[in-house]
């Protein structure tokens, strides 16, 4: 005879704090696919240049450019992300663990790359403007900035600190299960920061590993008015705004995607 009991509810789902490494292997699995960017860099950087990009990752773009024949040095300020780009590249690009707000280098190059929202991490105005101005210095003086910025979307703004939720499922290799991102977005009107909760629920085969992991970022929600001023500001010219891949011109009302090409001064 079975016993029924009540006045209990479900009990809550436990996330573990996402480690380095398992962001970076998370990171991989949903990133490493991502193709559409990569067009946007070969279009706008001289074939065989010296490139640098920063905030690299798992080495999505790097490999790409470099494999394309470009000369590229990939930098990160995450040991496990460095390492995450080396595995199954028998020749990767140079790669580089460094801050890129603290750079130090001996030669120029003829691109930067800042790419996927990567300048919308440092949050802080004074560490995005220390950014670029270090940008700036290792330019060569006809060389260019290329980033990818995000605008946060009217939709986003309106909500007034409510969260906006995202879904996505991703099959893991070989069938063997599948990575479940959630989303968890909100907009600080007063501060212009978007916090940013990241849930993933990883569901291999093997039903002992299965666990859910979350980690929180913040970003520099600013205007793209705004980024105009910051780059001005931080001495870049002849600044070309985008608000697609195809460098479709930037429309304010509905682009969330800012692709800026920059000249140094």
């Amino acid at each position: 005879m079975s016993e029924i009991f009540s006045g209990h509810k479900e009990p809550d789902e436990i996330f573990i704090p996402l480690s380095a490494n398992r962001y970076a292997e998370f990171y991989s699995i949903e990133m490493d696919s991502f193709t559409q960017d990569i067009e946007f860099y070969r279009k706008h950087c001289i074939q065989g240049s010296k490139v640098l990009e920063l905030g690299c990752g798992t080495g999505r773009i790097s490999k790409a450019l470099a494999a394309s024949g470009y000369q590229v040095t990939g930098l990160d300020r995450s040991m496990a992300m460095l390492m995450q780009a080396t595995n199954d590249s028998p020749h990767p690009p140079s790669y580089i663990c460094m801050d890129m707000s603290n750079m130090a280098f001996v030669e120029t190059f003829d691109h930067i790359l800042i790419p996927y929202n990567t300048l919308n991490l440092l949050k802080e105005p004074d560490l995005i403007n220390e950014c670029l101005q270090q940008t700036r210095r290792y330019l060569k003086p006809d060389g260019s900035l290329l980033l990818q910025l995000y605008i946060p979307d009217r939709e986003l703004m309106a909500m007034k600190d409510q969260k906006l939720f995202q879904f996505q499922m991703i099959l893991l290799e070989n069938d063997q299960g599948k990575l479940i991102k959630e989303t968890l977005r909100s907009y600080h009107n007063a501060t212009q920061v978007i916090r940013m909760e990241e849930r993933y629920r990883f569901r291999p085969l093997n039903s002992k590993t299965r666990k859910n992991f979350n980690h929180t970022i913040h970003l520099a929600g600013f205007s793209a008015d705004q980024w105009m001023r910051i780059m001005q500001n931080c001495g870049f010219r002849n600044i070309t705004l985008s608000g697609d891949y195809n460098s479709r011109p930037f429309h304010d009302i509905n682009d969330s995607i800012l692709l800026i090409k920059a000249s140094p001064v």
